[in-house]
């Protein structure tokens, strides 16, 4: 097939919508002192701060003033990436909070920890991604820099991991208990995620000769790694047909998500949907990672960072599934988590 990809989906007026959001802060905060909520200015800061930021890095100064405004800005890019992670994180925030109360957690509970969640798991996957690639980076500063490489999904999942645990202990909610509501989430996003990693162009297959195979434009990773291997010139219109290993993964995401549903519906004790995703995604992301082509997934040894962490987290999980059923054989009502509410105590610890 032939060249695909779109990084980035739309180009905003970066000018036009800081003006919008200095209007808009203008109408709540007269809005507000009408009605007379004196207290409530954070909604107007917001905006004024989203207006200050567009005006820094999109007009080229951090002071206001006349002839900033009198200059072209440099548009706003909407990347297919963010666009599709940014609609991941409300379709499992919906999830989430439907899931959580059907196990007895309550809405309060649920969505501060699936916030502090999100955020950390962004911040371990960039975290990942760094290490996995400490040569191209020069500072701290420069791994900060978003648009140079992006993330890795296992550094996500890990990053989110621990803020669960620690959400969890703080308001006294059993891990496992929210382990099985937010592991289908998870596998969801990853399926809605990789869609844009297939249009942002990253995470590309071996060259292949299948039928759905995609070539890439010029100008893409995978354009550019086969002319540093010299398989095609430079003047090529595009990559040579790869697999569309970003399609395979999110294929595996909607599988799992299925799956797990349909395990949510029969399990015997708590922690088996969480299993589900683990052993699951543990099993099958090390065999999409022999399709894998792009060389900035890091390596430990002869396996590449995520089909280490793939075997690592199926080790464990069998470990952990022995452990979980012979608890259950012993006492079958003691780790059904979903029968009873979450502790009350420390919901207070939300907000």
């Amino acid at each position: 097939m032939g060249p695909r990809m779109r990084p980035i989906l739309i180009e905003l007026p970066s000018k036009g919508l800081a003006v919008f959001a200095l209007v808009m802060a203008l109408a709540v905060l007269a809005w507000n002192l009408w009605k007379k909520r004196r207290g409530r200015i954070s909604t107007p800061l917001w905006l004024v701060a989203a207006a200050w930021a567009l005006m820094g890095l999109r007009g080229g100064s951090w002071v206001p003033s006349a002839a900033v405004f009198k200059e072209e800005w440099v548009a706003l890019p909407i990347f297919s990436y963010g666009v599709m992670l940014g609609t991941s994180l409300v379709v499992g925030w919906y999830l989430v909070m439907k899931l959580a109360k059907q196990d007895g957690i309550t809405a309060d509970q649920a969505g501060a920890i699936y916030m502090w969640t999100a955020i950390w798991a962004m911040v371990g996957a960039r975290i990942l991604y760094v290490l996995t690639n400490l040569n191209d980076f020069t500072g701290l500063a420069d791994a900060l820099s978003l648009h140079k490489g992006g993330m890795v999904a296992y550094g996500g999942m890990i990053g989110g991991f621990c803020a669960s645990w620690y959400g969890c202990r703080r308001r006294r909610i059993p891990l496992l208990q929210w382990a099985d509501v937010s592991a289908p989430a998870v596998v969801l996003g990853t399926g809605i995620t990789r869609l844009g990693c297939l249009l942002y162009g990253c995470d590309f297959g071996r060259p292949s000769d299948v039928p759905w195979a995609l070539a890439f434009p010029n100008g893409s990773a995978a354009w550019d790694r086969h002319i540093r291997l010299g398989l095609i010139t430079p003047d090529a219109a595009a990559s040579l047909p790869v697999h569309p290993t970003q399609i395979y993964e999110s294929l595996v995401g909607f599988a799992l998500f299925g799956l797990l549903m349909w395990l949510r519906k029969r399990r015997t004790f708590s922690g088996q949907v969480f299993l589900g995703w683990v052993l699951g995604y543990g099993t099958l992301r090390p065999l999409l990672e022999l399709l894998r082509d792009d060389d900035q997934r890091g390596n430990v040894g002869p396996l590449s960072t995520s089909q280490f962490i793939g075997v690592v987290s199926v080790v464990l999980g069998l470990g952990l599934a022995v452990w979980l059923y012979q608890q259950h054989k012993r006492d079958p009502e003691s780790r059904r988590y979903w029968q009873r509410p979450a502790a009350r105590a420390g919901s207070s610890a939300a907000h």
